[in-house]
Formats: C-alpha cells, structure tokens, sequence
C-alpha cells in the first residue's frame, strides 16, 4: 500500500487539474460487460464513457442496450448444477439489493461524477492487454489496432487514462469497444461453452468463460499490484465504482422476468454465443 499511496495522489493531483477539461461532459453510464450485475463477475472491468455494462476480464457479463433476448429457454443451456446455482444466485441478489445497493448510494452522494468516471476510464485503460490480446487471438487484426490507438490516445492525452479523449474520435473500420476477451477468443476457437455455473460474488458464467477469466486475470496489470489484496482491493472498487447502471439493468430485469434466475441464465448464454458467432 505504500506504494500505491503516491501513485493515486498524482492521479488526484492529474485529475483536479483535468476537471474543468471535463466539466461539459455528460456523466458517462456505468462500465457494461455482457449482462448485468447478477450476470457478470463483480470483478471484471468497465467503460462508463461507452455506456456498456461489459467483462472486464472481468467477467461481469453485461446486456447490450440494442439487444433483446428471449426469456424462454435458450436451447442447449447446459445446467447440472442447478441447485447450486441457484443458492449462490440467491445469495448475489442480496448482496447485490441488500448490502452493495445502500453503500453505493452513500458513495454517490459524497463523490462527484467527475472522480467516478476518472476512476472508471483509468481501470478502463489498464484492461488494454485483455482487449488487445484476445483481438489478435481471434483474427481481429483491425480492432486490435484501434485498441493500440485509444490506449495510446488515453493514456498520454488523457492523463493516464483518467480521461477518455479517444471515444470522441471515430474510428476509421467499424468497431465494438469492450466486447473482447479470452472466453470469447476460447469460443472463436472452436472450444465448447461447457456448463452454465453460477460463481458467488463474481455471477453467472460458464466452463469456458470461467477458465477465459483466469487469463484475463494474468493480462490485467492489476493482478500485478502487491500485496495480493491490494490488488484485490483495486479490482472490487473499480466494479463498485461504476455499480449503479450495473445495478439498475439487473432490477429492471429482475422486475419484467416471471422467474428471474432463468431470464438471467438465458440472457447470459444468449449474448454469449451471439459474441462468439461475430
């Protein structure tokens, strides 16, 4: 922690400096993985400035605004564990309702949107290899450059990734932030998406998409910070930090779903395999 105490100073110091830059920005949505809050891991990455509640190596699986995804039964879902899947879906939603809903609120209330987004763009940038890596791995030779582009665009013009300058340029090819990892790049390949699992805090996931996760962990420079818990530390307030628009998309499926723990399995396994097929 020593060591991480003058670095978020200097981050603060960047950061103050920054803020008239920032001031006619509006305050961007929550980081988006491939679902929600209850579908994706509380430990994965997210873009606020994109809008996209994503997986970071996350993992957090987060629904796509532009998608609908059918609440019957995806076909082929394969769930021998369905017992403990939904014990530990259970135990997320209070979690997620009853202890990190009122301690998010507190946060908001006494941290400005402009930290909030500084903080969620520069654990945005870090997750560069994630993307970078799992684009090259899967042939997206043109993604991975504009990768390299934005990273070097935030990270220099952007005081370390603090500010998101990039995401006002267009990019020259057709391009989707935040949708890369190596549990997509195992799909692409060929590997099968194995049983859907529910893991406790981290939420809905699959063989494959558990196994990308521990790849992404090795790719995220976070993982390096030591000791072991203040990396930890980092990777949980980074998903805390953005956790309201995670939260609100996982209520308002909760609330529109006859049987809640099925529309968030399938909406899971659906956005999943569609990523996969691109």
């Amino acid at each position: 922690m020593n060591r991480i105490a003058p670095l978020l100073a200097t981050c603060a110091l960047l950061f103050t400096l920054a803020q008239p830059a920032m001031a006619d920005r509006q305050p961007p949505l929550a980081y988006s993985m491939p679902e929600l809050l209850a579908s994706m891991p509380l430990l994965a990455s997210a873009d606020q400035a994109q809008g996209r509640l994503h997986a970071r190596t996350s993992g957090l699986a987060t629904f796509d605004d532009d998608a609908e995804y059918d609440h019957e039964t995806a076909p082929g879902i394969n769930d021998p564990l369905e017992g403990w899947n939904r014990f530990w879906f259970g135990f997320n939603d209070t979690l997620y309702l009853g202890v990190l809903k009122p301690l998010h609120k507190g946060y908001s209330a006494v941290t400005p949107w402009e930290l909030r987004a500084g903080v969620s763009n520069f654990f945005h940038n870090l997750l560069y290899p994630v993307r970078f890596v799992s684009s090259v791995l899967q042939g997206k030779f043109n993604e991975a450059a504009v990768e390299t582009a934005r990273f070097v665009v935030n990270t220099t013009a952007g005081f370390g990734g603090l500010m998101n300058p990039a995401a006002d340029k267009k990019a020259l090819i057709e391009y989707s932030p935040d949708e890369e990892d190596l549990g997509q790049t195992l799909g692409v390949w060929g590997f099968g998406e194995g049983f859907y699992i529910v893991w406790p805090f981290i939420g809905p996931s699959s063989l494959r998409d558990s196994t990308g996760m521990v790849g992404d962990s090795f790719l995220n420079p976070v993982s390096y910070v030591t000791p072991w818990h203040s990396s930890l530390g980092l990777k949980v307030y980074d998903q805390f930090n953005s956790f309201d628009k995670q939260l609100a998309q996982y209520e308002e499926i909760k609330k529109s779903a006859v049987e809640p723990y099925s529309a968030i399995r399938n909406a899971y396994v659906q956005l999943r395999r569609s990523r996969v097929a691109q």
